[in-house]
């Protein structure tokens, strides 16, 4: 008596996949000048984003593994786990938006503007990492359901926010500081991912394979929970960048501060974030077979830090035909993080310095 046990040959088997689509991808784009230095822009439009190419490799790897009742006599199969893991999904579909803007914008001065812009995005076919089924025939030409994990479209969702920019030269400076402008943007994005398979339970299961959806889906923290509501991927919430500008007769100039919030890499990536097991605090039962197990997940989402890398610039033309450059990058020495997320706050968990960087340049036009 036991669980039965599928009769699979070991295979390598070289497989083709084939899909095509029409999409039709209508934009509108409304202006109104309601002054000689105000304007209004509108809008609307259809677009999709392809898959990157290594999200698309076709090479799967399954495995069967077998657990054995070690109490029974003689010892039984107790759970055949069937599992693997794609490294793309060929079948892929395109990232598709609807997408309407607003903008207005200022002309103040000759040399000098003021938009702001609102914008909205409203998303279908994410591409995110989770668990999927794939079906295959055994030895006697029964189906087989192996879980996967790996890439799919697998989610809806949107980006929202608004975007302020200026721009201006200072013309009305005394005469050695005329040339000098500033430069300044600012972005807010609001984020939400919704699955389109919902997985979410407070607490993770045991086990660490692909059929723990939680821990693909929505994080296992090291005391069991899971986490939820995460934004899109490598969108970050607020972004802002300013500059120093100096243009005057030959010589070109600036000094940049660029700096953007912490964002998301994704959840349970790899080994990096997805740790040792942790013992199962829910069984609180001694006479349970896994009491005391370390057999809980640890799968914690992966961010990067915010960051703030100020650069600066200096181009002079010599004659027409000679031009010299010298940049600057990274001059305050700032370190790059990677942070994981749990419940009691965020962790260290990468740091990266690739200090100051200097860079002389010459160019000459014949």
């Amino acid at each position: 008596v036991g669980v039965p046990v599928p009769q699979l040959t070991p295979f390598a088997r070289e497989q083709n996949f084939n899909q095509s689509f029409t999409d039709y991808l209508p934009s509108l784009n409304l202006r109104w000048k309601a002054a000689p230095d105000l304007q209004f822009r509108f809008a609307a439009s259809r677009a999709l984003a392809r898959p990157q190419f290594s999200q698309m490799q076709g090479f799967i790897s399954m495995a069967q593994t077998i657990e054995l009742d070690a109490n029974a006599t003689p010892p039984n199969v107790k759970k055949v786990n069937l599992t693997g893991t794609a490294s793309g999904n060929p079948t892929l579909k395109p990232i598709r938006s609807n997408q309407e803007d607003v903008t207005a914008e200022w002309y103040f001065a000759k040399n000098g503007s003021l938009t702001v812009a609102a914008f909205n995005k409203n998303l279908k076919d994410i591409i995110v990492n989770q668990a999927f089924n794939r079906v295959i025939n055994d030895a006697n030409g029964q189906p087989v359901t192996f879980v996967l994990n790996g890439p799919v479209n697998g989610a809806k969702g949107y980006a929202r926010g608004v975007e302020l920019a200026y721009q201006q030269y200072f013309e009305n400076l005394p005469s050695l500081l005329q040339g000098f402008g500033l430069q300044a943007n600012y972005t807010y994005v609001d984020s939400k991912v919704k699955r389109y398979n919902a997985v979410y339970s407070g607490y993770c299961s045991p086990g660490a394979g692909q059929d723990n959806l939680n821990l693909y889906i929505n994080g296992c923290d090291t005391d069991g929970r899971s986490f939820g509501d995460m934004p899109l991927d490598n969108l970050s919430r607020n972004t802002f960048n300013i500059a120093l500008l100096y243009d005057r007769g030959p010589v070109s100039a600036r000094l940049a501060y660029n700096w953007r919030g912490k964002y998301l890499y994704g959840v349970a990536l790899n080994s990096d974030n997805t740790g040792p097991n942790q013992t199962n605090a829910l069984d609180t039962n001694p006479a349970s077979a896994t009491y005391g197990q370390h057999n809980l997940p640890v799968g914690l989402p992966l961010w990067a830090d915010s960051y703030g890398q100020l650069d600066a610039g200096l181009h002079v033309k010599i004659g027409n035909d000679l031009s010299l450059g010298f940049d600057a990058t990274n001059l305050t020495n700032k370190t790059y993080k990677q942070i994981m997320q749990q419940h009691i706050g965020m962790i260290g968990h990468n740091y990266f310095t690739s200090g100051r960087g200097y860079r002389l340049s010459a160019q000459y036009t014949f």
